[in-house]
């Protein structure tokens, strides 16, 4: 009589199994469905660069990085951030650079056609600016973001 014996494990078990997501990749956060027009105005905006840093930003920046400790980046500045870029019209030609801040806030700087700077941080609670050219700086309140694209596009 021949013993029945169960068939040799498959190569292709050890292989879906080594295909699996390490647990810090399987919570990187992923862009929703609706986050798509976001990415795109960022693209057209600010460049693959651009995009690239926000992605990185969002995605691989917690709490704790740099050497002053960073906070991660607050998602009210991020929302203030992507509405100020929906609404500005950056000078022809230039794109502008993308920093986070160590307090948890994103911000955006460029030269105007003077060839002068202008920054902006979006914190949690507002949006604080300075432009070189005019020697004018202040914050204003997330709710505030029509009047300061007015006054950075004059």
């Amino acid at each position: 009589m021949t013993a029945l014996m169960p068939p040799p494990p498959s190569s292709g078990y050890a292989l879906v199994n080594d295909l699996r997501e390490p647990a810090a990749v399987a919570n990187i956060h992923r862009t929703a469905p609706d986050e798509w027009a976001r990415e795109e105005l960022l693209l057209a905006k600010l460049g693959a660069r651009g995009w690239g840093r926000v992605h990185h930003f969002r995605n691989y920046y917690g709490s704790g990085w740099g050497e002053h400790a960073g906070s991660m980046l607050s998602p009210r500045a991020l929302s203030a951030f992507f509405r100020f870029v929906d609404a500005f019209e950056f000078p022809s030609g230039v794109i502008p650079s993308v920093f986070l801040t160590d307090r948890g806030g994103i911000e955006l700087c460029w030269e105007e056609e003077s060839r002068k700077s202008v920054q902006v941080e979006f914190t949690r609670t507002d949006a604080e600016f300075y432009r070189e050219a005019t020697g004018e700086e202040g914050a204003l309140a997330h709710g505030a973001l029509p009047q300061l694209v007015l006054r950075l596009s004059a």
